[in-house]
C-alpha cells in the first residue's frame, strides 16, 4: 500500500497520480476488453491529452462525451492536469438534458463513435474528435487544490439536470478515503462499471488509480448485466461497486464462478438497499466477503458507510448506511430546521470540509442548499433533499428523496415502503412507486415493476397480492409490468423516465363483457373516468381495478348528479362487481320512485 497521507486530502490530482507513476511505473492501471496501460503510460498519455486543452484560456469549462474506458479517463485527467473544469456528459443522456450545457461551454471533446450526436446537439460550441497529441499546445496551468475540478450533472430523475462543481482538493479527499477506509492499494483489480459522468465513479476510477491499483472497465452498456458476474470472476477482481439494481442483477445471473471467486469487498451505494439483497449474496452465489453500504451524493462526496452485520439485519425494512466518514457530521432535521427525535423521519444535513462549491452557474439554488453551518461558524452545511433517521446508536437509515415522502388520503407515505413490499413478491426483481395526480385530481400511487427473468407478472395480480398486506392507501392505484426499467448513467433507477402507464385494460383481468342496459352503462362511464381506463366490463370488480371507498363516494356523487339517485356510498360498497352495483342503484331508485 501507499500510504495517503493526510496533507494529500487537501492537494491535487496531478501531483498525487504523479507520486503513484513514480512509485509504479510498469504496473497496470487501466484494462479495457484486453487493452492495458500502465502507470507509466497513462502519465504519458493525460500529459499529452492537457497539452491538447491548453490553449482553452481560464475560465473555461470543456465537455467531455465519452462512453466508458480508457479514452474517458484519459481524457479527464488531460483536463485535470491543463487546470480546466471538465463537465463528463454520457452519450446515453438524453439530449434535452445536455443541449443547454453544451451551450455554456469553451469547446466538447469526444470520441470518434460519439462525434455524429455531438455535432447534433453543439450548437455553436466547437467539437473536438480525440486529445490529438498534435494540437497546438499553450502553456500548462498547474492547478490549485480550491481549482474547480469537475462539474458531476446531478440525475435529471428529480428535475433538470444541475452542474455540481467539486474542487481538486474535494476530489483528492474522496480518493484518499478508499486507501483509508477500505483498503485499496497495488495489487487490487477495481471495477469501473458506471459512466464518468457518473459522480459515483469517484471512487472506482480516482480512488483506484490514486492508490496504484488497477482499475478495470466494464461498459454493461455493451455487453449486457447478465455477463458482469463472469467477467468479473475472468479478471478476478477484488473491489465491486455496485448500485442496488445492479446487485440484484448479479444476483440473478447465479453463475457457476460463484464457487470459485468471490471479490474482497462489494460497495453498495446510490440507492436504498434492502436485507434481503445483502442475504441473497450468501444464500444464491455463497459469498461472505465484506459488504459496505454507502451513502454518498455529487453535492458531497462520501457521507456514511457501513461494513455490514448480517446479524444486525433482523427486523429491519433497509439496511443502514451507518456512522459518518471522516470530515462529516450529520444531523437530521424537520421542515423548520429543527433536529427530529431519534427514530423519527426527516431531511438529512451534512457539514464538513470538502463538500462541493456549489451548482454551476446557480447562485440562488447554491444558497438555497449550502448554508452557513449555525452551531459552526465559518463551516457550511448541505441540505441534502433526501430522508433518513438515526438510530439511537448512531447509526443512520437513508430513506430515499424527500419528494418520495407524500400525503394520500391526509396519510403520511414512505414511497421507499411500498416499493419495499412490492419487491418482496415472488418474482419481482425491481419495483418504483411514485405519486401520480389522476383526471379527477387526486393523488394516487402508482408502481411501474420489473420481473425477474422468466417470472410472470401482470399488475393486476401483484395487486391483489399487495392487498392482504398494506392499507388502502398505500396501495398502488395502478401497476404495470415492464421487461426492464430505465437507468441512469450510474446504474440507478431513472426515475424520471419511467414509461407511461398505459389507460387500456389491465392485462390479467378477463375480456371486458359489454355492460347492458342504462345503468350498467352509466356506472361503466363513471368508473372509466375514475381509473382512467378505455374499457370497462360488467363482471369487473371495484376494488380489484383501484378503486376504494373515497372513490366510491364520487360514485355516489355522479349517479346524484346524473340520475337524481341518492344512494350512499356503504350501500354501494356491498356491491363492488359493476352489474351488481346496477342492480343495487335499480333498486334503490325504484324504492325511492
Amino acid at each position: 500500500m501507499i500510504p495517503f497521507e493526510r496533507a494529500e486530502f487537501d492537494g491535487t490530482i496531478p501531483a498525487r497520480l504523479r507520486r503513484i507513476a513514480t512509485a509504479l511505473p510498469q504496473a497496470e492501471a487501466l484494462v479495457e476488453d484486453g487493452r492495458s496501460l500502465t502507470y507509466a503510460a497513462l502519465e504519458a498519455e493525460s500529459d499529452r491529452a492537457a497539452a491538447a486543452l491548453s490553449d482553452l484560456p481560464p475560465g473555461s469549462v470543456v465537455a467531455l462525451v465519452f462512453n466508458i474506458g480508457i479514452e474517458a479517463i484519459v481524457a479527464l485527467l488531460g483536463a485535470f492536469k491543463a487546470g480546466i473544469p471538465a463537465m463528463p456528459i454520457d452519450p446515453a443522456a438524453p439530449p434535452e438534458d445536455v443541449v443547454g450545457l453544451f451551450g455554456q461551454v469553451a469547446r466538447i471533446v469526444t470520441a470518434p463513435a460519439q462525434e455524429a450526436w455531438c455535432r447534433d446537439h453543439a450548437g455553436s460550441t466547437p467539437v473536438q474528435v480525440g486529445l490529438d497529441a498534435a494540437a497546438p499546445a499553450g502553456v500548462l496551468r498547474a492547478p490549485r487544490p480550491e481549482d474547480p475540478a469537475i462539474i458531476y450533472l446531478t440525475s435529471a430523475s428529480t428535475g433538470p439536470a444541475k452542474g455540481v462543481v467539486r474542487s481538486q482538493r474535494s476530489l483528492c479527499w474522496h480518493a484518499g478515503l478508499q486507501t483509508r477506509h477500505h483498503g485499496y492499494a497495488p495489487g487490487d483489480r477495481i471495477a469501473h462499471l458506471s459512466s464518468f459522468a457518473y459522480a459515483g465513479s469517484t471512487p472506482a476510477v480516482l480512488g483506484g488509480l490514486l492508490a496504484g491499483a488497477t482499475v478495470e472497465a466494464f461498459d454493461s452498456r455493451r455487453h449486457g448485466l447478465l455477463a458482469l458476474g463472469r467477467w468479473a470472476a475472468e479478471r478476478r477482481i477484488t473491489v465491486l461497486p455496485v448500485t442496488p439494481p445492479v446487485l440484484r442483477d448479479l444476483v440473478a445471473a447465479r453463475l457457476p464462478e460463484r464457487q470459485e471467486w468471490q471479490p474482497r469487498r462489494i460497495i453498495v451505494g446510490g440507492e436504498v438497499l434492502r436485507p434481503e439483497d445483502v442475504m441473497a449474496l450468501r444464500d444464491r452465489l455463497g459469498w461472505d466477503c465484506a459488504v459496505v453500504n454507502r451513502l454518498a451524493s455529487s453535492e458531497a462526496g462520501m457521507i456514511a458507510e457501513w461494513v455490514i452485520d448480517p446479524a444486525a439485519l433482523q427486523g429491519r425494512e433497509v439496511v443502514p448506511v451507518g456512522l459518518p466518514v471522516e470530515e462529516r457530521s450529520i444531523a437530521v432535521l424537520d421542515e423548520h430546521g429543527t433536529p427530529v427525535p431519534v427514530g423519527e423521519v426527516g431531511e438529512i444535513v451534512v457539514s464538513g470540509d470538502y463538500l462541493a462549491s456549489g451548482y454551476w452557474q446557480r447562485p440562488e439554488l447554491t444558497a438555497e442548499r449550502f448554508r452557513p453551518d449555525p452551531q459552526r461558524p465559518g463551516r457550511i452545511c448541505l441540505f441534502t433533499g433526501d430522508l433518513g433517521r438515526l438510530h439511537p446508536d448512531g447509526m443512520l437509515e437513508h430513506l430515499g428523496r424527500a419528494d418520495h415522502m407524500v400525503k394520500i388520503r391526509g396519510y403520511r407515505v414512505e414511497l421507499a415502503a411500498v416499493e419495499a413490499v412490492l419487491c418482496r413478491q415472488e418474482g419481482v426483481a425491481e419495483a418504483v412507486v411514485q405519486a401520480m395526480r389522476t383526471a379527477c385530481g387526486d393523488l394516487r400511487l402508482a408502481a411501474w415493476v420489473q420481473p425477474v427473468p422468466g417470472a410472470l407478472l401482470t399488475g393486476l395480480g401483484l395487486r391483489q397480492r399487495l392487498a392482504s398486506l398494506l392499507p388502502d392507501y398505500m396501495l398502488p392505484w395502478r401497476i404495470g409490468v415492464f421487461e426492464s426499467l430505465p437507468r441512469s448513467a450510474g446504474g440507478k433507477i431513472a426515475r424520471g423516465r419511467m414509461p407511461v402507464l398505459s389507460g387500456t385494460r389491465p392485462q390479467g383481468l378477463p375480456p371486458a363483457v359489454p355492460p347492458r342496459g342504462e345503468t350498467e352503462r352509466l356506472l361503466a362511464g363513471l368508473w372509466s373516468t375514475l381509473f382512467e381506463l378505455d374499457e370497462i366490463g360488467r363482471e369487473d370488480n371495484f376494488f380489484e381495478l383501484g378503486g376504494d371507498s373515497l372513490d366510491m363516494l364520487q360514485v355516489a356523487a355522479g349517479l346524484y348528479e346524473r340520475r337524481s339517485v341518492f344512494i350512499t356510498d356503504a350501500d354501494l360498497l356491498e356491491h363492488p362487481r359493476l352489474a351488481d352495483m346496477a342492480a343495487a342503484v335499480d333498486r334503490h331508485a325504484d324504492r325511492a320512485a
